[in-house]
């Protein structure tokens, strides 16, 4: 259910100190329902914010979103160790695409990536980033969870995010190692195949490799230094597109796999957390954050297709809000603030779901 805030001249407001009762499917409040204090979230003129969905006692810190066209799954976290070592869980929560909860799966560990294989329709749930890596695959329609384990990692720390391509699975190396000259030289994305309870993984891009930088008017070539591989994306051209985000830059790589491979990269003005390109003049963002336990609807009927949205973290030096990314500069440029920490978006394009 979206709950619609109020809306004033040049911008659209979210009252502070709200509190609200989770809304379910039979349209009764669930009977754990969390207090949730909604942020004064600010948009430009434009945009409307509402909120889609709160979290409750039960599940908390959402992060990770994804739709398969008829829900929205939300990865919430709870209060769990980002190597696994707590030995606690994870929630996934379905949503209709009003916002009605559907079911939840629990997901040992601290679930961070969160993806569906277009091809099979399950759902990839990886967990533990920092180190000791899971990975779950989830039937919505059963709830039966598939565990695949992971050899020890090349980078030494665990995986984060996901993307399909072209039937090609692609996971990101997070946390890894560095020199002693503070460089990744171990992978930063990799191909992964799961067979036989195995998830086997297969480097893609190195952290210490090159990349032509796109603010260069002379298509200059750069080293990379993928100090922090973390969110992926595929943008609308078919690029997969990886966040280095303690490293405030986003890379590209085009044609994947075949002798034209081509590799680029954006310094963005400032860490994102997560990325996601508008596809509809008229649609609506999710963006969920972690800290007000909270998934906010960010809708307009005035997108630019080929716009990249990004969210930065509450621990990057800015304060968290929902900016456009420049894909000439990398300027960010505010689109609401107020947030207390935004991360993982979903761009849902059409009328008013």
């Amino acid at each position: 259910m979206f709950i619609p805030i109020r809306r004033g001249l040049g911008a659209c407001l979210l009252v502070p100190a709200l509190t609200l009762g989770l809304i379910g499917p039979s349209g009764g409040k669930q009977a754990h329902a969390a207090t949730t204090t909604i942020l004064p979230v600010v948009a430009l003129a434009g945009y409307q914010v509402s909120v889609f969905a709160t979290g409750t006692t039960n599940y908390t810190n959402p992060d990770s979103i994804l739709t398969d066209g008829r829900h929205v799954f939300v990865g919430y976290q709870n209060i769990t160790a980002k190597d696994g070592t707590d030995n606690q869980s994870s929630t996934v929560v379905e949503y209709t695409l009003s916002g009605q909860i559907v079911r939840t799966f629990s997901v040992l560990g601290h679930c961070d990536g969160l993806r569906m294989n277009p091809t099979t329709h399950l759902l990839w749930a990886v967990s533990n980033e920092d180190g000791n890596p899971r990975l779950v695959t989830i039937d919505p329609a059963s709830g039966a969870e598939t565990p695949y384990a992971f050899a020890a990692t090349a980078h030494g720390g665990g995986f984060d995010d996901l993307a399909f391509t072209h039937g090609v699975a692609l996971i990101s190396a997070s946390n890894p190692n560095l020199d002693k000259n503070g460089v990744n030289i171990y992978p930063a994305l990799d191909r992964i195949t799961l067979s036989h309870g195995k998830a086997s993984v297969t480097p893609v891009l190195m952290g210490n490799g090159t990349a032509i930088d796109l603010t260069s008017n002379t298509n200059a070539t750069v080293a990379l230094n993928v100090i922090d591989p973390d969110s992926l994306t595929i943008n609308p051209q078919g690029n997969i597109v990886l966040d280095n985000q303690a490293g405030s830059q986003l890379i590209f790589i085009a044609l994947l796999g075949t002798k034209y491979q081509s590799i680029t990269t954006l310094p963005v003005g400032n860490q994102v957390d997560d990325t996601v390109w508008a596809t509809s003049a008229q649609g609506t963002l999710l963006i969920s954050d972690t800290s007000a336990n909270t998934i906010y609807a960010v809708r307009s009927s005035t997108f630019l297709p080929g716009t990249v949205y990004g969210t930065t973290p509450n621990d990057s030096g800015v304060a968290g809000m929902l900016g456009i990314v420049d894909q000439g500069t990398g300027i960010i440029t505010p689109v609401a603030i107020g947030f207390g920490s935004p991360h993982g978006m979903l761009f849902l394009p059409g009328a008013k779901q």
